[in-house]
Order: structure tokens, then sequence, then C-alpha cells
């Protein structure tokens, strides 16, 4: 290979490890679809959440009982505003009563929200990316921190350079050529700085989204020529 060749591998545009962020059993997984393209959304894997289910529930209920007295405190503290006689004491303590049940269904509110998005944080939807391998089986124990599949991004294809200083110019004004074909990548990225690695050379890389997905070979190592 001539100073203005490289070898780089045919690489999917991105990878995903996607971990849990709570505990819990795995109530569903979709084993079938492991090592498959997903282009409609579907639910991968889901754990567990009798727990969620049943405070959201208990806190429904709450959310209606208060909704109720910060309503009668309402009306109360209307009518009492409004009589002459009553003291300015028991006026302020009946807005005070007002503004604790206020406050109240405020903080019933924030944990609803906050046990709902709990609740969804436990299903793991998938769309339009490829599942690779699928790490968890219907009712094991999934911890915090563990990983529970791995997804790709083959909307694209990724080539991983390493070029040299003195071919940089390159970059700008020549044909670029894979395998000996013109070919209609292009540059996505340039570093600035020389790798650490691989020292006086730049990391570069290229993209391309018009290909052929049926013949693609992923891993397949390829040359790359600057002419």
């Amino acid at each position: 290979m001539n100073a203005s060749t490289y070898l780089a591998k045919i690489e999917p545009y991105d990878f995903y490890q996607i971990k849990s962020s709570l505990s819990g059993i795995v109530t569903f997984v979709n084993k079938k679809n492991e090592f498959s393209f997903i282009k409609q959304e579907m639910l991968l894997i889901r754990l567990d959440t009798k727990y969620e289910d049943i405070f959201l529930e208990n806190l429904e209920d709450s959310l209606k009982v208060q909704m109720e007295i910060q309503n009668i405190h309402h009306q109360n503290f209307k009518k009492k505003s409004k009589v002459k006689h009553i003291s300015e004491y028991e006026k302020s303590q009946e807005k005070l009563l007002l503004l604790n049940s206020k406050q109240t269904l405020l903080n019933i509110k924030k944990d609803i929200k906050k046990l709902t998005y709990q609740r969804d944080k436990k299903s793991f939807f998938v769309k339009n990316l490829y599942v690779n391998e699928v790490f968890v089986n219907k009712d094991g124990f999934v911890d915090v921190g563990d990983s529970l599949y791995e997804l790709y991004d083959i909307s694209k294809i990724k080539l991983t350079l390493f070029i040299k200083a003195e071919d940089m110019p390159l970059l700008k004004n020549t044909t670029l050529y894979v395998n000996n074909i013109k070919n209609d990548f292009i540059i996505e990225k340039v570093a600035k700085v020389r790798d650490l690695k691989r020292v006086s050379t730049y990391k570069v890389i290229l993209i391309k989204s018009d290909f052929d997905k049926k013949n693609i070979e992923f891993g397949q190592i390829v040359t790359v020529e600057f002419k």
C-alpha cells in the first residue's frame, strides 16, 4: 500500500449497550427478535411494575380526596373573607389551611409524576435499530446497572481511519476509493488533535447512508485510497 492507502473496517454507524437504571423481575422479553432489525416500534423487555401500579392507584385515590379537601377549604375561605365580624386571625388560619391543602395536592401530583416515570423506565422499546444480543431471560432478576441488550444503528455505515499528518491535505482535493471503486462516502468528522494511541495520526470518520443493506458485510476489512 502507498502512503495514501489505508485499511478500515466496515462498522455500523453507532452502538448502544442498554443498562437498567432500576431493579426488578423480568416479566416479558422478546427473544425471538434477537439479531434482527426492528423497523416499527416494539416492546423488547419489561420489568415487573406491581409496586408502582399499587402505589399509583393509591396516589390517584389520594389525589381525588385531596382535591375535595382543597375545594372545601377554598369555599370556606371565600365565605369567611366576606364576613366582617370574623377576626383577621381566623381568616388567616383558614387561608393557611387552604395553602396547606394546595401544597399537599402539589406533592401528590409530584409523587404521581415521579412514580409514573419510574414505571415507564421499566419498559424498553426499540424502533429503527438492529437488536444484537439480549442478555436477560423471563423471570430473571435485573439489578441496577445490569446490561439488558445491545443495539446497532445501521442507518449508515462507518469507516474509521487514522490518517498520517502528511496525508491530511488529501482529504480536501482528492477522490475517495474503497476497494478500488470510486465511492460516495462523506467525511463526517476530522480530529483536530493527533491520536493518543496512534502517534502522528488524526482520526477521521467516513460515513455512507446510501448502501445495499442486504449485502453489506459488517466487519469486512476494506482498502481506502485517496487519489
